[in-house]
């Protein structure tokens, strides 16, 4: 009878929400000082800024003036793949389709369609899709655009529950914008929720979210280095507009998985008296480094014996990231 009794009260506490309160308490002292260490970057800013990061395991999010609107630039373009991608699997086309590349959407700024002579591009819409992830080609940008249709883009993200994302204007040159001509545009939140739906595969079925993230992970021409360690894919897309800046993907990091969102806008002027995309390109690669080095250490170190390695040693699981240097390239025009 005692030991019966003795059985039952070890199962009564381990089963209790009060033995596992210790650990609820830990991963919420977590969450809060990293929240902390986020809004600290933001007020030392002097910035507007918006963020909206989430733990794809856990489901956790940090979120800072996420429901603010930010223009988005060529980040706008992971919309145009998923469309593609969404227009492929109702066969209104298929992505290995062969197209020439038509005058009409040809344009300047960055890219290398622009470049090529007339009636010498034939390649398929995937390939297009390729060129405007990689090299942000504005003229493949344009090529997708008037295959897949604005108002189509525009119609899906409001189905998937994301209307503050808007697609309102084909890509130009940045000297060319005109001063009254919208600007694409979206919220941290909204943007983070898309990427969410692209990774758990809710965009068709699972098979076409993870085409559409095979096209986003693809190594890109960026605004700015990066501060993640060498390894880890970004499936997204930096964008840039006026006196704005972003980047918004998902960090492949193996076995904690992450949407980071960053937006930046009203930029003040720069020594060359632009907008300081300096700045702004600095603030997000210190993010990046912070939000890395905060799920990093979300993953438990393994246990088993190591594998012999050659070469430089990597980061191991759960050790915090060292810090990248950050920098930037040139602000190509989109």
């Amino acid at each position: 009878m005692l030991q019966r009794l003795t059985f039952a009260l070890v199962l009564f506490f381990l089963c209790s929400p009060l033995w596992a309160e210790p650990e609820r308490a830990s991963v919420d002292a977590d969450h809060a000082y990293f929240q902390r260490v986020l809004a600290d970057q933001v007020a030392s800013a002097k910035m507007t800024v918006g963020i909206a990061i989430k733990d794809l395991v856990s489901g956790e999010e940090f979120l800072i003036n996420a429901d603010d609107e930010f223009a988005q630039g060529s980040s706008i373009r992971i919309h145009i793949v998923t469309e593609l991608y969404r227009q492929a699997a109702a066969k209104k086309l298929s992505v290995d389709e062969v197209r020439s590349f038509p005058e009409s959407a040809r344009t300047g700024g960055f890219g290398v369609l622009s470049h090529m002579k007339k009636g010498t591009v034939l390649m398929s819409l995937e390939d297009y899709a390729v060129l405007m992830i990689m090299v942000n080609d504005n003229s493949a940008a344009n090529c997708l655009t008037d295959v897949v249709g604005m108002d189509n883009v525009n119609a899906s993200l409001v189905a998937q529950g994301t209307p503050e994302i808007k697609f309102q204007r084909k890509a130009i040159p940045r000297q060319d914008i005109p001063t009254n001509a919208p600007e694409n545009v979206g919220t941290p939140r909204a943007v983070m929720r898309s990427l969410e739906l692209i990774h758990s595969g809710k965009v068709v079925d699972r098979a076409m979210s993870d085409a559409i993230l095979k096209i986003l992970a693809l190594p890109e021409v960026s605004y700015f280095r990066r501060s993640l360690p060498p390894g880890i894919a970004f499936a997204g897309r930096s964008g840039s507009g006026r006196g704005a800046r972003c980047d918004v993907g998902i960090v492949m990091l193996k076995e904690r998985p992450y949407v980071l969102c960053v937006m930046v806008k009203d930029l003040g002027s720069g020594a060359v008296g632009g907008p300081n995309y300096g700045k702004a390109d600095n603030f997000i690669s210190e993010v990046t480094r912070l939000a890395q080095q905060y799920f990093s250490s979300k993953i438990p170190v393994a246990t088993d014996k190591p594998k012999a390695t050659t070469g430089a040693p990597e980061p191991q699981a759960g050790q915090a990231m060292p810090s990248s240097s950050t920098g930037r390239t040139t602000p190509p025009s989109s």
